[in-house]
């Protein structure tokens, strides 16, 4: 699954960097491809540990 999001990240911002402007929907679909590349990146960033996190091993109870 996470392979399939960071093609799908690289792929959205592709699209939303260099799509052609003489389509006159190109900026729903730059919207369209900044708001996938987004929701990519929450995704691959959701597993990734926050450094402020305190550690449980050190809880002696």
């Amino acid at each position: 699954m996470k392979k399939v999001v960071i093609v799908l990240v690289i792929l959205a911002a592709f699209f939303a960097l260099y799509l052609p402007k003489d389509n006159p929907y190109t900026f729903y679909f730059k919207i369209f491809a900044i708001v996938i590349l987004m929701v990519g990146v929450m995704r691959l960033m959701s597993k990734v540990p926050s450094k402020n996190q305190p550690k449980d091993d050190d809880d002696v109870s």
